[in-house]
């Protein structure tokens, strides 16, 4: 990726932009039903130990036990906390459709690309495993548009819901900080869907 001085992009941009985009939409790319009662958004950072283990261990879990069947609609945003973490999330971003496919990919593979000399390559084959137009793709992931997109959501993060580490999760507008194990994620979703319960 031909980005040059990527940090500074990312402080000129916070300047000079007030996104929002931090309440989900019906539009939004979403694991899940728009109708499910409890909706968990993640900010994670695709080079962030924690959010790992949490793609790895946890949401699987989560997928099958409450996403697949009605009760949780997931939401993945992006708050990179590396350069690497920020070119990994244009790529998903440039993967349309396949964002949780891609994110899935860049997950469970990081330990190939984080350090690699040209990712960009290591992200267009991804891309083409999963069925997508490589010309396409590489135009994407070089035009600056999802890069922007990437900020925004961070920016919104740190306004909206203060968010200064990952993964942090907003479950039904409640923020929960840090590392969790399914165990927990468990007890925050059936808290959720008690109080949504007692307020219909």
């Amino acid at each position: 990726m031909k980005i040059n001085n990527i940090w500074m992009r990312l402080i000129i941009f916070a300047a000079t932009n007030n996104l929002m985009i931090s309440f989900a939409s019906s539009e939004e790319i979403a694991l899940g039903s728009v109708q499910a009662p409890i909706t968990l958004i993640e900010y994670g950072s695709l080079t962030c130990s924690n959010c790992i283990k949490f793609h790895e261990y946890v949401l699987p879990r989560v997928k099958k036990n409450y996403i697949d069947t009605g009760t949780v609609r997931f939401i993945y945003r992006h708050f990179p906390t590396s350069e690497a973490a920020i070119q990994g999330a244009v790529a998903a971003q440039c993967a349309g459709e396949k964002y949780y496919e891609m994110l899935d990919e860049l997950y469970s593979s990081v330990v190939g690309w984080y350090k690699a000399e040209n990712m960009d390559s290591i992200f267009v084959r991804k891309a083409t495993s999963l069925g997508l137009n490589s010309e396409v793709f590489r135009s994407c992931i070089s035009d600056g548009e999802s890069l922007d997109d990437v900020v925004s959501q961070q920016q919104s993060a740190r306004k909206d819901f203060n968010v200064t580490v990952t993964p942090t999760f907003v479950i039904n507008g409640k923020i929960v900080h840090g590392k969790k194990s399914f165990s927990e994620m468990k007890n925050l979703i059936n808290e959720a869907h008690s109080k949504n319960i007692t307020n219909d």
